[in-house]
């Protein structure tokens, strides 16, 4: 095929689509035709649906599952259990670390040995905070993050969302014991446009409120300003207090305000907040509570590591293409 044949009209007309055509143009014939097929489309969209409700079916099932396990994970970190020799055995690349550490010989200790794995959901986090949470986690949270205990997760019976439960021992920074962000989805076909279903989508969030101790709120920063005097003799400066936003992992809590008129208009940042605020929440439910060893340790950091090296990878092949075709 030549350039001619392959490609019609003016240069800049190349690569565009043509715009979908009006199907009242189509024969009466045709027009049927298109509609069993919409029919047909209608029935998939049906099955889609019951599909996704019964990878819920096996969500809550294998949650039970899940959530023995990762009950052990935290008693073993917190050190309320402490592993057999056997439930230690495991093989490194390098070698059986416990193996080795055990062939060391070890100087008598007159401290008290370590309990747990200290700072277990804080050295997470701090892993995590540039691949999963966009660099949302702050210096300022650290400290409170010395006190996270375990962070669980809650499934409805059917597949309207996801709770993210995080537990805190007691701390001098708030009197709750469990901070929750929920999730709303919608699983089902909207009746106003029943061909427009792909598949289980983020609709809504909510977090909670959070009673924070005097002076321990990091969501503000209390600015002193010094207020300028009018007139003589009016006695020694005055000073007020402003409170600015602050940014830390806690405004995770209050999630941005979604409509609830489809039709009202959002602007192009609050939509961004709203499209990170659904992105962190379905990393921390699928990626760093399933895998928090594995982001403790680094090793899973790899692994995202490799997929944005793949994603930009791919990136510079669709450049290259470009400036091939030019």
């Amino acid at each position: 095929m030549s350039d001619s044949e392959e490609f019609s009209g003016s240069e800049d007309e190349k690569f565009r689509f043509k715009p979908a055509f009006d199907l009242c143009e189509l024969p009466a014939e045709v027009i049927k035709r298109v509609k069993a097929l919409k029919n047909l489309q209608y029935a998939n969209i049906k099955h889609e649906v019951d599909y996704y409700n019964e990878i819920h079916k096996l969500d809550l099932k294998y949650k039970k599952l899940y959530d023995e396990n990762n009950e052990k994970r935290k008693h073993i970190y917190l050190g309320s259990y402490e592993p057999s020799e056997m439930e230690c055995a495991w093989k490194d690349d390098g070698g059986d670390i416990v193996g080795d550490i055990k062939k060391l010989e070890i100087k008598e200790k007159t401290e008290e040995s370590i309990k747990g794995i200290p700072n277990f959901w804080l050295t997470v986090f701090q892993n995590v905070n540039d691949c999963l949470l966009n660099g949302m986690f702050e210096k300022i949270d650290e400290p409170i993050f010395k006190h996270l205990e375990d962070i669980t997760i809650t499934l409805p019976e059917k597949n309207t969302g996801f709770s993210l439960n995080f537990f805190f021992s007691p701390n001098e920074f708030f009197t709750n014991s469990v901070l929750t962000k929920s999730y709303e989805m919608k699983s089902d076909i909207d009746p106003e446009d029943p061909l427009d279903f792909d598949g289980p989508e983020m609709s809504q969030s909510k977090g909670c409120k959070i009673d924070w101790k005097s002076g321990k709120n990091p969501t503000v920063k209390v600015i002193k300003q010094k207020v300028k005097q009018k007139g003589k003799g009016k006695g020694g400066p005055k000073f007020v207090t402003k409170q600015q936003k602050r940014e830390t992992f806690f405004n995770f809590f209050t999630p941005p305000r979604i409509p609830e008129d489809p039709n009202e208009e959002i602007s192009e940042e609050i939509q961004g907040f709203i499209t990170e605020d659904f992105h962190i929440g379905l990393c921390i439910q699928e990626k760093l509570i399933p895998r928090g060893i594995l982001y403790f340790t680094g090793e899973a950091l790899e692994d995202e590591e490799d997929d944005f090296e793949d994603l930009t990878g791919d990136e510079d092949e669709d450049e290259d293409d470009e400036e091939d075709m030019d």
